[in-house]
């Protein structure tokens, strides 16, 4: 089979922003509600032929499941709940749909993992349980045996392989259920054990796997030539060393990987089982790492090409035909990211976003050359009076680059702007382009929005990510004071209107910013935030250490420090232990129920702020996690957000 290599041409300047045409008082044009509503419609999705469409829903105060016949474009309520919501569902066939659950009104309370496993058909009928919900396993004597969709089955309308963990609970297997009766047959007999990834070939056969040892932190891949060979270890890898893992089977047989053992970046390759190297490469990107996103088609698992997440999401189609459509698609939609879902019929769904769209959905036909608009996700946000986010580059002081985002507010001149600069969580995530309900806000109210990607951001090279081991308050942050500065130097940022706030890790971010350059930032937002490093791994009631105490220890051994080694840094660079350094009022945001990121972390830095006499406000919502699902919290963290915003940092 002959395969083309790509490799993304994207030239990336440096910060040139173009400056708007006035400078009148600002006046804020969207109301905050528009940022805090629930889309009418979530997470639509249409059957394998492009028949039926579904989507998720709230009716009589749940989130339920609907569908329509796209000829009558009637929607009919599939699921009928009053106690639980619909979290997220998959299409298996042209007539049946799986599902999972929760319930939305304790909020996002990291004990809700979502639950079990329902399928139901399109109309309602035949619904069926295949799994209690975790939820409920937790406060039984049971045994938890989680069921998990993996993939539909061509030409089936009642099967769907799944990931089950029944004959131990922490070894998932791969089954085969009926989503009817219930009969399901074992694929994987002969389990290399705790898999976190089952790779199958057009037959159905699981050949290839990646399994993880928590307490060594090491992944294993693992091979098998055909159904009847046993499985061989190919190589094993600690989590922080360069490493190959598999991807997807092609209609030939070859085995994708995606590989850094010989570049900074992953790149796709085509597997080499006798060398057990990474052979023939097939994408890759110059700045960012091209990702496992690959796009097959059911019938006969044919990689058709893969989604990469540069500055702006690009695709790389293998398929010659999917490569016109992409081009079809993007003159008719400029500007926007849009990401083709072939259907069984030949159409496709176009998913287009963009900064400014929160998502809209088209259905193309490129038979006829015809695009056809089916939904708008926030119809009521006009994306015209919505912000422009642009990809940035910029210099930390010990000379990595640093990508970024950076938004300036509609009708303002990009001269002396105030500045927020917004920080991601995880740390080890990233911010992507696209519309984010966050900064549009912030941008709505006159502010520009800077979004560092600093070290430890993933998805941009091994260097990138592993940069930043033990820099917690230290590289880490100065990656943000730089991008701070490098925007004031280049005359869009006016240095004494500069605040600076984030969730989680931003949180975290934002309290030591506040430490480390307190002449810098006049405010900030602490949204659910870490304020010491001892507590972040001591607090056993933590979801992250409970769930896993043996990896969480391990894990941040390596990335944020060791407990006993490095103690006197963690402290060091522990916010909560230095409040007497912060000279700017801190706007405090917490859910009462937070198991990630306990509140205990926020009530411990605001009594010390307390008693060294320093001004802070303080906002905490019953019922909510790591984040805030109810609209009226929302609503209420962006007005609080505000008018604390408004006082310090009048845009």
């Amino acid at each position: 089979m002959m395969r083309t290599f790509w490799c993304a041409a994207l030239a990336v300047a440096f910060c040139t922003v173009a400056a708007a045409q006035s400078a009148a008082p600002f006046k804020p044009t969207i109301p905050a509600e528009d940022f805090s509503r629930r889309p009418k419609l979530r997470n639509p999705a249409f059957s394998p032929d492009g028949e039926r469409f579904a989507a998720i829903q709230q009716v009589d105060g749940r989130m339920n499941l609907v569908a329509a016949d796209m000829k009558a474009r009637k929607l009919t309520r599939v699921t009928s709940f009053t106690t639980v919501d619909v979290a997220s569902y998959r299409w298996i066939s042209n007539s049946r749909i799986v599902f999972s659950t929760y319930d939305a009104t304790k909020g996002l309370t990291e004990q809700q993992r979502g639950g079990g496993l329902f399928a139901v058909n399109h109309d309602g009928s035949e619904p069926r349980e295949l799994a209690a919900t975790s939820r409920g396993c937790q406060f039984s004597a049971q045994t938890c045996r989680p069921v998990e969709f993996f993939s539909r089955i061509a030409g089936s309308e009642d099967e769907i392989l799944a990931i089950i963990s029944e004959r131990d609970s922490a070894v998932p297997d791969l089954y085969r259920l009926n989503t009817r009766s219930g009969r399901k047959t074992l694929l994987t007999e002969d389990n290399p054990g705790k898999v976190r990834r089952w790779v199958v070939d057009k037959d159905l056969v699981p050949r290839a796997a990646w399994s993880v040892d928590d307490k060594k932190l090491q992944g294993t891949f693992w091979y098998r030539d055909d159904a009847s060979a046993k499985w061989r270890k190919v190589a094993s890898y600690g989590e922080f060393e360069p490493r190959m893992q598999p991807v997807a089977f092609d209609t030939d047989g070859a085995l994708f990987v995606v590989s850094n053992l010989d570049s900074d970046k992953d790149v796709l390759h085509v597997f080499d089982p006798k060398a057990n190297r990474p052979g023939e490469k097939v994408a890759q990107h110059p700045l960012v790492d091209v990702g496992d996103s690959v796009v097959t088609r059911t019938r006969d698992r044919a990689v058709l090409g893969m989604v990469i997440d540069a500055d702006q999401p690009e695709y790389a189609w293998f398929d010659a035909d999917l490569a016109k459509a992409q081009k079809l698609a993007d003159a008719s939609l400029p500007g926007k990211s849009n990401r083709l879902v072939p259907l069984d019929n030949g159409k496709l769904v176009v998913a287009s976003t963009s900064d400014r769209d929160p998502g809209t959905y088209y259905l193309l036909d490129p038979a006829k050359r015809t695009l056809e608009e089916m939904l708008r996700t926030l119809d009521w946000l006009k994306p015209e009076q919505l912000a422009q986010t642009s990809a940035v580059r910029y210099k930390a002081r010990d000379g990595l680059e640093i990508p970024a985002y950076l938004t300036l507010p509609p009708g303002r001149p990009a001269k002396a702007l105030p500045l927020i600069a917004w920080i991601h969580g995880g740390p080890w995530a990233r911010d992507d382009w696209g519309y984010n309900p966050d900064v549009q806000f912030l941008a709505s109210r006159g502010y520009a929005v800077l979004q560092p990607n600093f070290r430890g951001s993933t998805g941009f090279g091994r260097k990138h990510l592993s940069s930043s081991f033990k820099q917690w308050g230290q590289t880490m942050q100065d990656d943000i004071t730089d991008g701070v500065r490098h925007l004031v130097s280049q005359g869009i940022v006016d240095e004494k209107r500069v605040c600076i706030g984030g969730a989680s890790y931003g949180g975290y971010a934002t309290l030591m910013g506040l430490v480390k350059d307190p002449k810098q930032y006049r405010c900030g937002v602490s949204v659910v935030g870490v304020s010491d490093l001892v507590w972040m791994q001591e607090l056993g009631y933590s979801d992250f250490n409970s769930y896993n105490p043996d990896s969480a220890d391990a894990y941040f051994s390596v990335t944020m420090g060791d407990l006993t080694k490095d103690r006197a840094m963690l402290e060091q660079y522990s916010p909560r232990r230095h409040a007497d350094k912060i000279e700017a009022p801190v706007l405090f945001v917490h859910g009462a129920d937070d198991r990630r990121v306990p509140i205990k972390h926020a009530e411990g830095m605001r009594d010390a702020l307390k008693s060294a006499g320093k001004p802070y406000e303080w906002v905490v919502y019953s019922g909510e996690g790591h984040g805030f699902a109810k609209p009226e919290n929302l609503l209420d963290y962006y007005r609080q957000m505000e008018g604390f915003l408004g006082k310090h940092n009048p845009p």
